[in-house]
């Protein structure tokens, strides 16, 4: 299929430059340049105008006569160049009408996808839809499936397949005639390598991006109308854009289309290859040595929460709530231990929707460590297909399709709970007789419980040590001279990490980077991409495990040559600013973005910038993303943020990202714990943060004289917890044992100069300041 890109060769010179999405309009001379498949030659067609060349004779011979008077040699070198352009000239202008000239082969990114058939074949079936009567001028498909979820199955991977780009984050929108694609910070760089030609890249949180809103107001007629899949999107973002759409200057009109008119399922129904199937695995409960709880106790305080909630029902839509709520594991989703299900909580019955109800209900579970059925976990009686002659409490296990119904049904019995985040769908399904919040099951599965917590430490325990021994095992290679590749080094790291106690795979997709790649935010190693990890730059490397007692990620950043001053003091500043995060201490009811300033003014005095979040939540054997909580700035106050409460962990992690350059993150997991303080107002709770992630930082990248005497100071103490915590797991591993050793030595007091002696001062009072706006916003 061909592809059209409008660009402006130099006629001159034959030249021109591809960059971005599309190539380089910044010449002088308007032509236009086709490409066919990504590969081929591109071919420029030159129409050569008598009178163009007579002026440009005219224009050499003066340039030539000045040249000649300066000086000999170079007018010998004129008039040769003089002679090839006559020549060239008389063969242009006596050949008729045009010349062919091939100009160059241009190679795209490896990775970029050619999204023109599946557009074509996207707006034949948009243009068959209609809403009261009316044509569905443009489309928004987004990331979630119909749970809300941040990473959906393959199956729902609906804005994946249309555009190309697969992160996590991002929303699609299509016209009969544009296309655009909005994405934040952490993918910026690799969506602008993976969209083709088609698409507009809105890099959200930039100076001058248009919001979707803003976009299709522009690009659409007054009072035409917008679809959305009504069971893609969350009923507090399908209001909120229905109220801006209508309330800009045309007027736009959103409306929510039925699943079963999906103008993406269409299409990708009917290609090739095949789509993926809807995924149907083992449903497998969680034994209460790693849960800590009951699911009948945990029932039993959503119906507390429905009281405090005026409502008798709630829908439980998200799938780490339905898998947190019931002590129940699946693998419907890559890298996530859960399973496509709704739940209904009422005053004297509960209810669980699955998709393969009869086949799964009996199936044995397919987990060593675990020994019932979901029938026997959820006290089901099969043999009369329903709660009846069962002995306590007792889940009615239903077929996944017959949710909505119930919903609806509910609704006539009493006021229905749904969350901010539950689908549009199910909002409508609840009527004019529902209240809507945030999720208590969110929060009561956020905040661990003794069990939970100390099986997080030991998760964290033995994940550390095994990252350990992959990193000292990782240069012992490097300086032996053998070959690395961020793939196979990716790989290494996985197979050791699949092999620790209570194991169940990863938590996401390991990110090994090095060098520019690492700029690259959440980048992916592919065949395509795959550098060897040499000594020039910076291997920066993001991984995590699932294991039955807690879900793990870290990410630390090494060198394994002598570092740049520019890359100590990226690291250093980096680590300043994991530093000065971890040493805060605050009373009950802060929320993070409320402290997230503090993290970034070690590189904000530099001029340097990261665009992700600090801190995200993180589940016991769940999400590596979990809710409610998270520290972050890219986001203001909204009904469903949520204060940090004790007992919750987050992610600790700055970085800086040069583009075309290397990259730099340093996440550890810390725990909300409740601390004392010297002074007490009225009994106030005050916060700190505990960390449970015991990899030492490169000693090799901090430049000390950044930092002041409270970092070298939490420093040290981190280095002593990571000795203490750590070194008994690497007994028979000397060079594992010797790499921690060797950075984890005490640092003096002297090797600081000073010049970071503020940084800590300084963001407290930028924090305070941010602080008080923000509460007083909250």
């Amino acid at each position: 299929m061909v592809i059209e890109c409008n660009v402006v060769p130099d006629v001159l010179h034959l030249a021109y430059s591809f960059t971005g999405n599309c190539w380089d309009k910044s010449f002088w001379h308007y032509k236009t340049i086709v490409y066919l498949n990504h590969q081929e030659t591109v071919v420029v067609v030159i129409e050569a105008a008598a009178v163009v060349v007579v002026v440009v004779h005219v224009v050499i011979v003066i340039v030539v006569v000045v040249v000649v008077v300066v000086v000999v040699v170079v007018v010998v070198v004129v008039v040769v160049v003089v002679v090839v352009v006559e020549v060239v000239t008389v063969v242009v202008v006596r050949v008729p009408v045009v010349v062919v000239i091939v100009v160059s082969v241009i190679t795209q990114p490896a990775n970029r996808v050619n999204t023109t058939d599946r557009l074509d074949q996207f707006r034949t079936e948009l243009g068959g839809i209609r809403v009261d009567q009316l044509p569905v001028n443009a489309f928004i498909v987004g990331s979630p499936d119909a749970h809300n979820s941040e990473y959906p199955s393959s199956y729902d991977e609906r804005r994946a397949f249309i555009s190309g780009f697969s992160g996590s984050a991002g929303t699609a929108v299509i016209t009969q005639s544009k296309a655009a694609l909005w994405t934040d910070g952490r993918y910026h760089l690799e969506a602008d390598e993976v969209l083709d030609c088609n698409w507009e890249l809105v890099k959200e949180g930039l100076p001058g991006a248009k919001t979707i809103a803003e976009w299709l107001d522009s690009n659409l007629s007054p009072r035409e109308q917008v679809g959305i899949d009504r069971s893609l999107v969350s009923n507090v973002d399908f209001l909120e854009l229905q109220s801006t759409l209508s309330n800009m200057p045309k007027r736009l009109v959103l409306k929510d289309i039925s699943d079963t008119s999906n103008p993406v399922d269409a299409v990708w129904d009917a290609s090739t290859p095949a789509r993926p199937a809807q995924p149907m695995n083992s449903i497998n409960a969680l034994d209460i040595k790693f849960a800590g709880k009951t699911w009948q106790q945990k029932v039993a305080d959503v119906r507390t929460s429905l009281a405090s909630l005026n409502a008798d029902t709630m829908v439980v839509s998200a799938l780490d709530e339905v898998a947190w709520l019931f002590n129940l594991r699946g693998s419907d989703i890559a890298y996530n231990p859960f399973f496509l299900a709704y739940a209904i909580v009422e005053p004297t019955s509960v209810s669980l929707y699955i998709l393969d109800r009869a086949n799964r209900l009996t199936k044995q579970p397919d987990d060593a460590d675990s020994t019932l059925t979901l029938a026997e976990h959820l006290n089901f009686n099969t043999t009369t297909d329903s709660c009846t002659g069962t002995v306590g409490e007792c889940v009615e296990v239903r077929d996944y399709g017959d949710a909505f119904a119930e919903v609806t049904a509910a609704s006539q019995r009493g006021p229905v709970f749904v969350t901010y985040d539950t689908n549009y769908a199910i909002y409508l399904n609840a009527q004019n007789n529902r209240v809507v919040g945030k999720s208590p099951v969110a929060l009561a599965k956020s905040q661990k419980n003794s069990v939970e917590r100390q099986g997080m430490q030991n998760a964290y325990n033995r994940d550390s040590a095994a990252l350990v021994k992959f990193l000292a095992f990782m240069e012992k290679e490097i300086e032996a001279g053998r070959t690395w590749t961020e793939v196979s080094a990716g790989a290494e790291l996985d197979k050791r990490r699949g092999q620790l106690q209570y194991s169940r795979g990863l938590s996401f997709e390991t990110i090994s980077s090095y060098g520019s790649n690492g700029a690259i935010i959440h980048y992916r190693p592919a065949a395509a991409t795959n550098k060897q990890i040499g000594t020039d730059s910076l291997f920066l490397l993001d991984s995590g495990g699932q294991y039955l007692d807690g879900t793990t990620d870290v990410t630390r950043t090494m060198h394994y040559g002598t570092p740049t001053a520019e890359q100590k003091e990226a690291y250093t500043r980096v680590l300043m600013s994991a530093i000065n995060l971890a040493l805060l201490v605050w009373p009950e009811g802060v929320y993070g973005r409320q402290i997230d300033a503090i993290a970034r003014y070690a590189l904000w005095e530099a001029g340097l910038v990261y665009r992700h979040g600090t801190g995200h939540g993180i589940g016991a054997y769940l999400s590596v993303h979990e809710g409610p909580g998270r520290i972050s700035l890219v986001h203001g106050v909204n009904p469903k943020d949520e204060f940090l409460h004790a007992y919750q962990y987050f992610s600790d992690e700055p970085g800086y990202y040069k583009a075309d350059g290397f990259g730099v993150r340093l996440e550890t997991i810390v725990m909300v714990d409740k601390t004392t303080t010297k002074y007490t107002t009225s009994g106030e709770q005050f916060h700190k943060f505990k960390e449970i992630t015991y990899v030492p930082f490169e000693t090799k990248l901090i430049d000390y004289s950044y930092m002041n005497a409270r970092q070298v100071n939490w420093l040290n103490a981190y280095n002593v917890k990571v000795r203490a915590e750590i070194l008994p797991l690497l007994s028979g591993d000397q060079t594992a044992i010797d790499w921690l050793n060797a950075r984890t030595e005490p640092i003096s007091a002297d090797v600081t100069c000073g010049r970071g002696a503020g940084v800590f001062a300084s963001g407290i009072i930028v924090a305070l300041l941010a602080v008080t706006s923000a509460l007083f916003r909250a």
